[in-house]
């Protein structure tokens, strides 16, 4: 294993595959196949498991033990080392905190799918939703994350899929803050009046300027409902909004400065 070890230490990855650990043998020359030392670093608390089948977390000299790093984000890089190519990204509180807005992440990281067939093939772990965004994702700690434009739209899109409103009252001011009229413009279009119904709602108290291009766009002109259809917490005239759902009243949030 000395050789293995040796690499790794060297490349210090936070994640290993199997197919890491196939190279690894080629190139030390071993006969032992890949599956048996795989084993055996397990054994030895090298490896840790991610809960992902072929995927382990490193355990580096330098932790002193079998003992993981704690990363949050180790199930969605996990998933993500076999399937790359996979169309998703951070969402909610998830993406604000790795865009250092939220000053926690979720206890459960949300993430947006872009269809539902993938959204099951995502680890039970992860809080996952449908959201398609017009806009490309951005990389931050090496995980795909919706902008801050998206970020929004999926929360209008989808309100009751957002875990939590009150946690939400704290990172969407400065969130709002720092939208661009056309980020938020090139997301929003070709939604439903109700998402803009939705957005517009949101904003006003924050982004009035964003709230009012967003009416110009085209004004609600039937009922749109925010969150399920329970008893109403409050009823907003010009966005014609029924809100079931938010914990807090959007009119009365200011931006953050």
């Amino acid at each position: 294993m000395a050789g293995i070890l040796e690499q790794l230490e060297l490349d210090q990855p936070a994640l290993v595959t199997s197919d890491d650990l196939a190279r690894l043998v080629e190139t030390a020359g071993l006969r032992t196949p890949a599956r048996i030392v795989a084993a055996r670093l397990r054994d030895r608390g090298w490896l840790l498991p991610t809960g992902r089948s072929g995927v382990w977390e490193f355990a580096p000299a330098a932790v002193a033990g079998a003992h993981s790093r704690n990363d949050p984000l180790m199930s969605l890089r996990a998933f993500l080392s076999q399937r790359p190519s996979a169309q998703c990204g951070l969402t909610f509180q998830a993406a604000a905190w790795v865009h250092d807005i939220a000053d926690r992440a979720p206890a459960r990281l949300e993430v947006a799918a872009v269809d539902a067939k993938l959204a099951r093939q995502l680890p039970a772990r992860l809080a996952t939703s449908v959201f398609a965004p017009h806009l490309q994702y951005v990389h931050l700690r090496d995980v795909p994350v919706l902008p801050l434009a998206s970020v929004l739209v999926h929360m209008t899109t989808r309100p009751i899929a957002v875990r939590s409103w009150e946690s939400a009252r704290e990172w969407l001011p400065e969130l709002a803050t720092a939208l661009s009229w056309d980020d938020l413009a090139r997301e929003l279009e070709g939604r439903p009046a109700t998402v803009r119904a939705r957005a517009g709602y949101l904003l006003q108290g924050v982004r009035a300027d964003l709230a009012d291009r967003i009416h110009m766009m085209e004004p609600p002109r039937s009922k749109t409902w925010f969150g399920p259809h329970d008893p109403l917490r409050r009823h907003d005239n010009r966005w014609l909004i029924a809100d079931t759902i938010l914990p807090f009243d959007p009119r009365q949030l200011r931006a953050s400065t």
